[in-house]
């Protein structure tokens, strides 16, 4: 399988901002966001759920408790109230909308979905923004990841999953999926195998530590999911310089 087209001129391994900066700032805020693309990260991804109307807001949980500062529910609240919610940080909780417009091209993002009919609004906001960057999708939800390729066929999806099966790849195969983000303590040896000499991109998550991102790029990964990408990305420079 060839390399996705968001992936041109990305070097790899390639380091996955996971939901922004989330080690200097709140993870999927604006705040975040903006410190990745200031990083030049290779790519962002954050989190999106939908509104009860239908509106696609960046968040991981299905409640807005853990990081902001009222505990409501996104699935059951609609656009209007969910834009009064204040992130711990201070800042809006922010939708898609908010996020295509700071970063407006300048770094790839990965929009992860997270519940049913989310890739839908997606690609609403992409649609209405009229955003031209460079996008990937991915979920972990198999009719997610089927929606994604009938509604933008033109963009790439990635199944995430825990521990990569082989019906998770006869899946990435037969929809043309090009890559699988697998937790990266369920992978094994020959798990790696079986996704590389399928042809997939293998990038897992989450990876903190720069020695184990070595290890799993030595292994056979083709990148990973980070909360602290730059630190990685920074250590992996060193390392290929002779500094480590």
């Amino acid at each position: 399988m060839e390399t996705p087209a968001f992936l041109d001129g990305i070097a790899f391994p390639v380091v996955v901002a996971h939901r922004g900066a989330s080690d200097r700032a709140l993870e999927n805020s604006l705040a975040a966001i903006s410190l990745a693309v200031a990083d030049r990260a290779d790519m962002i991804e954050f989190d999106v759920r939908i509104s009860v109307d239908g509106q696609a807001v960046i968040l991981h949980d299905t409640r807005t408790g853990r990081t902001g500062r009222e505990n409501i529910v996104i699935a059951g609240s609609t656009s209007d109230r969910l834009r009064r919610v204040r992130l711990k940080n201070g800042e809006p909780l922010p939708f898609l909308a908010d996020a295509l417009d700071l970063v407006r091209g300048a770094v790839p993002i990965n929009v992860h979905v997270k519940t049913a009919g989310g890739m839908a609004a997606v690609c609403d906001s992409l649609a209405a923004t009229g955003y031209r960057g460079s996008v990937a999708l991915s979920s972990g939800l198999r009719e997610e990841c089927l929606a994604a390729r009938t509604l933008r066929p033109d963009l790439a999806c990635g199944l995430v999953t825990a521990r990569p099966s082989s019906s998770d790849i006869a899946f990435c195969l037969r929809y043309s999926l090009p890559s699988i983000h697998p937790d990266h303590r369920k992978l094994s040896l020959l798990r790696v195998r079986k996704v590389k000499s399928a042809g997939l991109l293998l990038i897992p998550y989450t990876v903190d530590e720069p020695d184990l991102f070595f290890r799993l790029v030595e292994g056979g990964a083709d990148g990973v999911f980070s909360n602290r990408a730059e630190t990685v990305r920074a250590a992996w420079r060193k390392r290929e310089r002779g500094g480590m």
